[in-house]
């Protein structure tokens, strides 16, 4: 019988790989550990983000205005970021990050992020681009979509419903957001990610990636793992992808 990592307490649980025996133990096993510098954190943030730049330079040089690049860059990015996660954590925590122990609860969270990014988060990021931002051009993803050809079309819909989210949880909530959790509090990591996913965005698309990267942080920590942010970023792009092609 598997016990449980912090409080050696059996695992009740058939599912493969649980190293914790609770969510409560998962925090307090991350809890306990002395927390790492300001410096060593944020170096390896910016170090991580400067590699990915270079990555997109070279993508650029190689494809160019190609249709194959914003596809080719999420994808290699992601994958980038998955061996970065793989060389800075143990197996334990990758397993971890990679697993949900209790599936029923995950769903109910992704369903009220969702909720939550139609009735309060969209609404706002409307209203702040009304009055705030009343000449902002449309989103440049938009524009790609008007601008696609029938061919082009659905792998540039695939790439930004699927690859993007895989690419950008990686990222923001499985490896800023851990790294920021080194250091900050559970409202302070989630918040400084939120801002730096913003500024990653487009300034029309920076109230709406604030509001989802909270969302999207917050059940980050809240299950422990980066699938249930995954999914439900998965989701709702997949949904904006759909009106945006049916307008």
């Amino acid at each position: 019988m598997e016990r449980c990592k912090q409080c050696s307490s059996p695992i009740l649980s058939d599912k493969e790989n649980q190293i914790y025996c609770s969510h409560e133990c998962w925090l307090a096993y991350r809890n306990d550990k002395p927390a790492e510098s300001a410096l060593r954190v944020w170096a390896s943030i910016a170090g991580v983000l400067i590699a990915l730049f270079a990555l997109l330079l070279s993508v650029l040089s190689i494809l160019g205005d190609s249709e194959f690049g914003l596809p080719v860059f999420t994808f290699l990015s992601g994958v980038m970021v998955y061996f970065i996660l793989k060389e800075i954590y143990s197996k334990e925590q990758i397993t971890a990050l990679f697993s949900i122990p209790d599936r029923s609860e995950a769903g109910r969270l992704i369903l009220l992020i969702l909720v939550l990014d139609i009735f309060v988060i969209l609404p706002i990021h409307a209203v702040i681009t009304i009055f705030l931002f009343p000449e902002a051009e449309q989103q440049e993803i938009i524009t790609m979509f008007a601008d696609a050809s029938d061919t082009s079309l659905a792998l540039l819909a695939f790439s930004v419903a699927i690859l993007t989210p895989f690419a950008e949880e990686l990222l923001f909530r499985g490896f800023i957001l851990g790294m920021l959790l080194k250091r900050y509090s559970d409202t302070q990591a989630i918040v400084i990610s939120s801002l730096i996913f913003a500024i990653a965005h487009e300034p029309i698309a920076m109230v709406l990636a604030f509001g989802g990267g909270l969302l999207y942080g917050w059940i980050r920590v809240k299950t422990g793992s980066v699938l249930p942010s995954m999914i439900a970023h998965a989701i709702w792009n997949g949904f904006i992808t759909i009106i945006v092609i049916l307008y």
